[in-house]
């Protein structure tokens, strides 16, 4: 039944399937706006709750999306990652891993750990490194992975202040809710959104469908994570330039985020009246059972890391 049902869903006009998200968003916020203080007094403190969302989509190969995997394993087990996390006024932080590509595709392949010690940090590295990466079809849809991180967010175990949606992605979105529309709506919820671009292909996959007649370069796609997905206090964003790159762009994006904002960014701002309108929009009553169905059962089942050999 479900993937009958996941089916009809995914083949359904775009305009619809944007709207479903969009009023999946406002379920969202609406919970976390109304139950966000009840779940942080009842939770377990952390200096911060962190969900690293991982590109999967077509467009990285298997050899990329082992060298992202790969790259935060390692950066997690820096000295320097575990004297941030002791730096916190309750020393431990937690972290959650989720795998996304399309507007339906989105699969958590480590769920909520709380890390506080080098044995911890050590044993949730491996277990990273021992996934073998997921690879998701039907496009990229940046929006429906940050609105996917959010609720992973508001159904946390533990409690905190600082909220942080680490995001990676090697091309503009193409399916699914406008990523800037979705960030402001985050943002507004006091969700920080930080990007990982991965910019050193020669051609980046979605900007060309922009209709631009040379090959874009890197900056392109920097740009594009500025204006459109990296949002709230201390947003920044952290390009992967080179292959080699990729563990030290990772380790400095992690130390970052857990020693909290540097500056804030002007990204995602509350005042602006078009998202002062939609917050105003989300406040739907009764939203918290609404948001949990749409967190857990998402439409498509995503076949992702544990499910099978390495495509």
């Amino acid at each position: 039944m479900m993937r009958a049902g996941s089916r009809s869903f995914a083949f359904l006009p775009k305009k619809i399937r944007c709207h479903m998200f969009i009023l999946a968003s406002f379920l969202c916020l609406a919970s976390l706006a109304t139950t966000g203080a009840a779940i942080a007094e009842a939770s377990r403190p952390v200096d911060l709750k962190l969900v690293i969302a991982l590109d999967v989509s077509t467009s990285m190969d298997l050899a990329e999306r082992k060298l992202q995997r790969d790259g935060f394993a390692t950066a997690f087990r820096q000295p320097d990652v575990l004297r941030a996390i002791q730096r916190g006024a309750h020393q431990r932080i937690a972290v959650a891993v989720m795998e996304w590509a399309g507007e339906t595709r989105q699969n958590v392949i480590l769920d909520w750990t709380e890390l506080a010690d080098a044995p911890g940090i050590a044993a949730f590295a491996d277990r990273l490194q021992s996934r073998i990466p997921g690879r998701m079809a039907l496009g990229t849809a940046v929006g429906a992975a940050m609105l996917r991180a959010a609720a992973m967010l508001r159904e946390s175990p533990y409690g905190s202040d600082r909220l942080v949606i680490n995001i990676s992605g090697d091309g503009l979105s193409n399916r699914g809710p406008d990523p800037a529309a979705v960030r402001d709506l985050l943002v507004a919820r006091g969700i920080t959104i930080n990007g990982l671009p991965i910019v050193y292909k020669d051609l980046l996959q979605g900007i060309a469908a922009l209709g631009t007649a040379d090959a874009p370069g890197p900056g392109a796609l920097i740009r594009y994570f500025e204006e459109s997905v990296i949002g709230g206090a201390g947003a920044f964003v952290e390009p992967v330039a080179s292959i080699d790159q990729f563990d030290e762009a990772i380790r400095r994006k992690l130390i970052r985020e857990i020693h909290g904002p540097l500056d804030v960014a002007g990204r995602g701002d509350v005042d602006r009246p078009e998202a002062q309108a939609a917050v105003a929009a989300s406040i739907v009553p009764d939203a918290d059972s609404a948001i949990r169905m749409a967190a857990t059962t998402w439409p498509i089942a995503a076949r992702s890391s544990a499910d099978g050999p390495p495509r």
